[in-house]
């Protein structure tokens, strides 16, 4: 992003600027993670460059420098913008590509995550990359038609008026789908937290709620606007980077987590749905799907649901098989590899520890094999029974063997070894050949499953997230039936 250009341009400084520009655009890697938005912010800066007075008192050569620097700009846009206008013909109800606008990019700032990068920088450089996908949908946040009325409730919040914002939230209709299915999961006293955190965030900045909490200003409205989009975005494939939420409970956030998306997104598929669904989920987050699972436990467990939770219980207190015990006030049956299994209702949740299920040989790591056998034993049961299925894959890149996070890796007291870390972690390969796999049950059985959602949690370490980002646009790129073609997919009918 531009950095803040001086109120008063001296020749000096000017020269120095554009200079400093210069390079920056001199070669085309620069250039090509550039987005629109970004592209048109350098614009602005290099034009209020050129309109100062001291302008005319550069070299000719250091003008020539300002001149072809916005030549450059304005052909990468023009190229993006091609692009762009290309991405119209996609059909969505297929498939996209979920990443945060530039605007709630900008409210993320000082948001804790797992290492040195806050969770704007780690998005941000997700982000880029994604762009730049231009043989996949990528749509941002601010794809929806959110109404007024939600407008409304931002402006109020923006403005800081309590009141008037919690009057604007009661306002909102109660058939509102993204309201519907977010009081589904959250408690209204939580959501008008939510508001408040954001208004008194307006003082600082930044409201600190504790060391893995942390609101802006637009926290809410980023919350919302990333949902809606998802919702309001129906398709068959849904691929989402944002803000971590498996963490969040019913009335409280917890481990970077604010709200608890796959949860909602689960209620709202709840809704729509005439015929109720079997809903799988596979959670490969090192850290337990600890807020999720209560909120299905304890909201959604007439929902038939198979949840295979794949975690590290040594990373966070309190996650081990004994406190799920508790969690569930029922003790868990092994059922091979040291899995545990309890059953409430309709819900069946499998604890897949890390410290216990891990890689005995070089293969695909068991706490894969297991997820995958089981995705293709209720695919069978859905065959023989006549039902849909959509499956949900909250994951997290610091179960990677390559993260290098201290909330991936600091076990017992330490970090954990190389030689650990390739048995109780996954590699490209695990990884690589899971996705794969998914896509081919999908592919193999498209009729059967209505959906499917893959949400990022966790992943810090930038080397090995966008590692992993572009294995998985070229995975999805290899198996993705054309979209020309799906016409006879109609997405899921909402």
């Amino acid at each position: 992003m531009p950095r803040t250009f001086f109120e008063k341009h001296s020749p000096s400084n000017l020269r120095s600027e554009l200079l400093a520009l210069n390079r920056l655009f001199k070669g085309n890697k620069f250039l090509s993670i550039q987005t629109i938005e970004s592209l048109n912010e350098y614009k602005t800066l290099v034009s209020t460059y050129i309109q100062s007075p001291n302008y005319s008192k550069l070299k000719p050569y250091i003008q020539r420098v300002a001149n072809n620097i916005l030549n450059k700009i304005n052909e990468r846009i023009y190229a993006l913008s091609s692009i762009e206008d290309d991405k119209e013909l996609y059909d969505l109800s297929e498939c996209y590509i979920q990443i945060p606008s530039h605007n709630a990019l900008a409210q993320m700032h000082h948001m804790p995550a797992g290492s040195t990068e806050d969770q704007q920088t780690r998005l941000m450089h997700m982000s880029q990359i994604l762009s730049n996908c231009h043989s996949l949908p990528v749509i941002t946040s601010d794809h929806n038609n959110l109404p007024e009325y939600w407008s409304q409730l931002f402006r109020e919040i923006g403005a800081g008026n309590r009141l008037t914002a919690f009057h604007a939230l009661n306002q909102i209709p109660a058939d509102d789908i993204i309201l519907r299915s977010l009081l589904a999961v959250h408690s209204n006293e939580y959501v008008q937290q939510l508001i408040d955190y954001s208004i008194q965030a307006l003082e600082n900045g930044v409201k600190e709620i504790n060391s893995d909490i942390v609101i802006t200003p637009g926290t809410f409205e980023v919350l919302i606007t990333d949902l809606a989009t998802t919702l309001l975005n129906p398709s068959k494939m849904i691929f989402s980077f944002g803000l971590p939420t498996h963490h969040a409970f019913h009335d409280e956030g917890s481990g970077f987590c604010l709200i608890n998306k796959t949860a909602v997104l689960m209620k709202y598929w709840e809704t729509v749905h005439a015929e109720p669904l079997h809903y799988i989920i596979v959670g490969t987050d090192v850290n337990r799907d600890n807020g999720l699972c209560d909120i299905i436990r304890q909201t959604s467990s007439h929902m038939n649901i198979c949840h295979i939770d794949v975690f590290d219980s040594r990373v966070y207190p309190g996650q081990n098989h004994l406190d799920i015990n508790k969690e569930f006030n029922l003790t868990g049956t092994e059922v091979g590899e040291q899995i545990k299994y309890w059953k409430h209702n309709n819900l069946d949740y499998y604890a897949v520890d890390l410290s216990l299920t891990f890689r005995k040989k070089i293969s695909l790591h068991p706490a894969l094999q297991f997820a995958l056998a089981k995705i293709k034993e209720q695919i069978a049961q859905a065959k023989t029974h006549h039902h849909h299925i959509a499956l949900l894959l909250p994951t997290g890149w610091d179960s990677h063997e390559d993260e290098t996070a201290p909330c991936g890796k600091w076990v017992n007291e330490r970090m954990m070894s190389l030689s650990e870390a390739s048995k109780t972690r996954f590699n490209d390969g695990d990884l690589t050949y899971f996705y794969e796999q998914i896509f081919q049950l999908y592919n193999k059985n498209r009729e059967l499953i209505k959906g499917i959602y893959w949400g990022l949690e966790g992943g810090y370490d930038r080397a090995m997230y966008e590692r992993q980002v572009s294995l998985l646009t070229q995975i999805i790129t290899a198996h993705l039936p054309h979209q020309a073609s799906s016409s006879s997919s109609a997405g899921m009918s909402y």
